[in-house]
Formats: structure tokens, sequence, C-alpha cells
């Protein structure tokens, strides 16, 4: 029983890192647009028709899919000037309590996120210039956070397990 923490936190690693390349890759893509764009101004005349669809929809994408890796290795911003002094248990029960609060957080922006989601899923919502589908603009909210959420489980458990929450 004890290696299956382990195994947990590894496999929320492998998929946590998996995401942020994603959200990498659609960043990428959202910088190769614009560049592309302005380019084309300068150079050829004209725009890229739906720069401003393609690129919110790779910012979007990189921000929530990037989330749950820096919940799972605490490389989220943090005040530690307050905390860097405090003793191994309490500083524990700060890492338990600060994982169990952005998972509720997570849940509650997926929940609101979903909702929304469906509203725009059965009104047909599409982007302004392109006609994508808003749907996938939620995408990346809803797998992010829930997968945010998760990894902040796992952070919290691993404080606890490691005897930081003692």
């Amino acid at each position: 029983m004890g290696s299956v923490p382990g195994f947990l936190s590894r496999m929320a690693d492998r998929a946590a890192c998996g995401l942020a390349y994603a959200g990498m890759a659609l960043l990428c893509g959202a910088m190769l647009v614009q560049i592309s764009d302005i380019a084309t101004r300068r150079t050829l005349g004209f725009s890229i028709l739906g720069s401003i669809d393609l690129t919110q929809l790779g910012v979007m994408g990189c921000v929530f899919l990037a989330m749950p890796l820096a919940f799972l290795r605490g490389t989220h911003v943090g005040v530690e000037f307050l905390t860097d002094k405090l003793p191994a248990p309490l500083l524990g029960a700060v890492k338990l309590a600060a994982g169990l609060i952005g998972a509720a957080f997570m849940l509650a922006l997926a929940w609101y996120g979903l909702l929304q989601a469906r509203i725009a899923l059965a009104q047909g919502d599409k982007s302004v210039t392109l006609g994508i589908p808003m749907i996938l603009y939620w995408a990346p909210l809803l797998v992010g956070t829930l997968a945010s959420a998760a990894t902040a489980l796992i952070a919290a458990l691993g404080a606890l397990r490691r005897g930081e929450a003692a």
C-alpha cells in the first residue's frame, strides 16, 4: 500500500506534463499566428483572418493546461517569506490547507465552467470571425481545472504522507 501514493504521484506528474506540453504547443501556435499576421501586414498588406480567435484559443489553452503541473510541483506563485521560518509540521499544515483550498477553488471553477460550457454548446455559440465552436474554448478550461483540482489534492496528500502536516 505504501507504493500507491508514489505511483499515483508519478502518473499524475506524467499526465500534468503532457497537459503542459499541449498547452505550450497551443501557445506556440498562437505566437506563430501573431508573428505571421504581423509579417503579412507589414510585407503584403493584409491581415490573417481570425488571428484574434486563434490567439485567444491558444492562450486560453496554455494557461489552463499548464496549471495542473504548477499545482503538483508547487511552482505557482507563493509568498514564501511568510512560510520559510515555520516549523516543518506547521509548514506541512499550511501546504495541506493550501492544497485543499486550491482543489476546492478549482472544482468550483470547473463547475461554473461546465454550466457555462453547456449553455454555449446548447446555443451553438461560435467565435466571431472564424466561427470556431465556443465549446473548444471551454474544453481546456474544464480539463485544466479538473486536473488542477486532482493535482492539488495529490500535492496535499503528498505533504500529509511525508509527515509535513503532522
